[in-house]
């Protein structure tokens, strides 16, 4: 079946070949994928390019102390990415094994951000990872889908006062992510 069904699928006006891949085998991809990865990249690029959201040396400090007086002191590699995500672009990647304290830090940039006035809002692909957002943060979560529908309905829309946390970001796939970064770097949200 496989055999019959390759020569209809590699005559599409719309398959584009992209070449071999590392082990030799020839690799297709469609124009629309294409298309949807271009946008998702002129998304990313606005936002990293844009700078709405720098949180105040004042409102990273009153965080800081706050968390410390708790009991929470962030280590070097957590107060890097604190500062990164509390910066001035309103694009920002952390990547960290699980049990580095990724959501701890993100519990102390939410209370930086709020301090600022944002609105923070988490999202992840599962309800299970939502809910691990959530309870490590204190970062209000629902998984992508909810928030698309929400959307769909005119719920819940992004706006340039919003901070979009996603959790487990590499895990969601190419269109979904393109339609939250599309619908975010619209918005002037921050992501």
């Amino acid at each position: 079946l496989f055999d019959a069904v390759m020569p209809a699928v590699k005559a599409s006006p719309d398959l584009t070949e992209l070449g071999k891949d590392g082990r030799g085998e020839d690799r297709f991809t469609s124009r629309e994928m294409i298309e949807t990865e271009q946008r998702l990249q002129r998304a990313a690029e606005v936002m990293a390019e844009r700078e709405r959201h720098r949180v105040s040396d004042a409102d990273r400090k009153g965080a800081l102390a706050h968390a410390a007086e708790r009991g929470l002191e962030l280590s070097g590699e957590q107060r890097a990415a604190f500062d990164h995500v509390t910066g001035e672009r309103d694009l920002s990647l952390v990547v960290g094994y699980a049990g580095t304290g990724k959501s701890a830090m993100l519990g102390v940039a939410r209370e930086a951000w709020e301090r600022a006035g944002f609105n923070v809002r988490g999202v992840a692909l599962s309800g299970i990872a939502a809910e691990g957002l959530e309870n490590g943060s204190g970062i209000a979560s629902r998984t992508i889908a909810s928030m698309e529908h929400g959307w769909s309905q005119g719920r819940d829309l992004l706006t340039a006062r919003d901070v979009l946390v996603i959790d487990e970001a590499g895990m969601v796939g190419t269109r979904q992510m393109e339609r939250v970064l599309s619908h975010a770097a619209e918005a002037g949200a921050q992501v």
